[in-house]
């Protein structure tokens, strides 16, 4: 473990500096840190050179110590070097303890940017980012780690990882060390006890919606949705900037199910269909148009009785051929029949809902072949087409005489 200490021209006085039970009269906090914490060597931040005869101090004491020029931060380019500088020390995975007790002006700023840098970029462990206070009216300069206040940005990373990108595992990690840390301490009488829990729900549900696994999905979001009145007192209790992450969550509970019904629904359709508007609005347009076409099925399952067997691999494929042969009769080929064929003949608006399945199908194979073909068709449009699909399996219930309840209004049969 090293240290990397700010250091300035000023002479300080003899002072007793605290670390919980530890304590070590010094005029040098590099003295004390040395012997709290026992760093292999500590890296000085020197701006000026008047402040150097600390490095001789300090080798006179016996510690290890190196000397890092910095400049004077007085312009962005200067600002831009002394980050890169404090960066460029980082080793793979090493731990690191900062000190910023006689840092100045940008310095310490600039050190909280490379400390957070380091951890997320190079995998460093910061042990802490510590500071001692001014003696207080014992004559105690208490040593105290400022760390927890740069996991702001962490949960910074983490909210938007989720929100934006459906990835919970940096605030899955953060809510597990939050209530780790609280019963660490164990200064709380009611210490939180379901944000380890939740924070796996989180993880589950992200998961299976990158995945495009509707099931473990919605079955994720009852959990996440069911638990959210308690998370909400320990997140008040404990973290309470972190409630307008939580209310934003509360969309989840729009898309909670049980887990797999032994039959379809109209209301488990309708989940699914804002399962497949969420996972568009997060940029997994692939997932959303795969889904799009087995939801398609899974109706068609439903009017035509099938949806007993909705998980059942060969009755959907028997519907999807089904499907694709009453389109390939619009366009006046000849196709082969599957059992379900003459029944879905016999529905009213059987056209209207083949055209949809068309145009969905077309959509997900142009997207798994990768563009793999001669039409060149451009991503904007690509995009376009996506985007439409909720409005085009919602024409597919209504022509189906399906009732589906898209979270704003019920899509009905006119």
């Amino acid at each position: 473990m090293r240290c990397i200490s700010c250091i300035n021209t000023e002479k300080s006085e003899s002072s007793r500096f605290c670390r919980d039970d530890l304590c070590q009269v010094t005029d040098l906090v590099q003295e004390a840190i040395w012997n709290f914490w026992h760093p292999d060597e500590i890296i000085l931040c020197i701006r000026d050179p008047r402040s150097a005869h600390v490095a001789a101090a300090c080798e006179s004491r016996g510690m290890v110590v190196r000397k890092l020029w910095l400049p004077e931060g007085t312009n962005e380019n200067e600002l831009w070097e002394t980050f890169t500088l404090l960066a460029g020390l980082a080793e793979e995975g090493e731990e690191i303890l900062f000190d910023v007790t006689d840092g100045h002006r940008s310095l310490p700023f600039i050190i909280s940017l490379a400390a957070t840098w380091m951890k997320e970029v190079r995998r460093v462990k910061i042990i802490g980012v510590v500071y001692a206070t001014q003696p207080d009216e014992y004559g105690f300069r208490h040593i105290v780690n400022l760390q927890p206040v740069l996991q702001v940005i962490d949960w910074i990373a983490g909210v938007k990882g989720l929100m934006s990108h459906t990835d919970a595992v940096k605030i899955g990690s953060l809510f597990t060390g939050l209530q780790g840390n609280i019963h660490k301490a164990g200064q709380e009488p009611e210490p939180p006890t379901h944000l380890t829990g939740w924070s796996h729900l989180l993880g589950t549900f992200t998961k299976a919606v990158r995945l495009s696994r509707p099931v473990d999905a919605l079955y994720a979001a009852w959990g996440i949705s069911h638990d959210l009145p308690i998370v909400k007192d320990e997140i008040t209790r404990f973290a309470p900037a972190l409630m307008p992450v939580v209310r934003e969550l509360e969309e989840i509970g729009g898309m909670a199910a049980i887990p797999s019904p032994d039959r379809l629904s109209s209301e488990y359709l309708s989940m699914q269909h804002r399962l497949i508007r969420y996972q568009i609005d997060h940029g997994l347009e692939m997932q959303a148009v795969s889904l799009s076409r087995e939801w398609l099925i899974s109706v068609t399952m439903l009017v035509l009785g099938a949806d007993e067997s909705w998980l059942d691999a060969d009755c959907r494929h028997d519907i999807s051929r089904s499907l694709t042969g009453l389109a390939l009769t619009l366009q006046g080929i000849q196709a082969e029949t599957s059992p379900y064929t003459h029944q879905l003949y016999n529905e009213k608006n059987w056209k209207e809902m083949v055209r949809i399945w068309e145009r969905v199908s077309d959509l997900r194979n142009d997207l798994a072949h990768c563009g793999m073909n001669r039409r060149n068709e451009s991503l904007r449009s690509l995009l376009q087409r996506t985007e439409s699909i909720p409005d085009e399996l919602a024409a597919f219930a209504i022509q189906a005489g399906v009732t589906i309840t898209t979270g704003f209004t019920n899509i009905v049969e006119p």
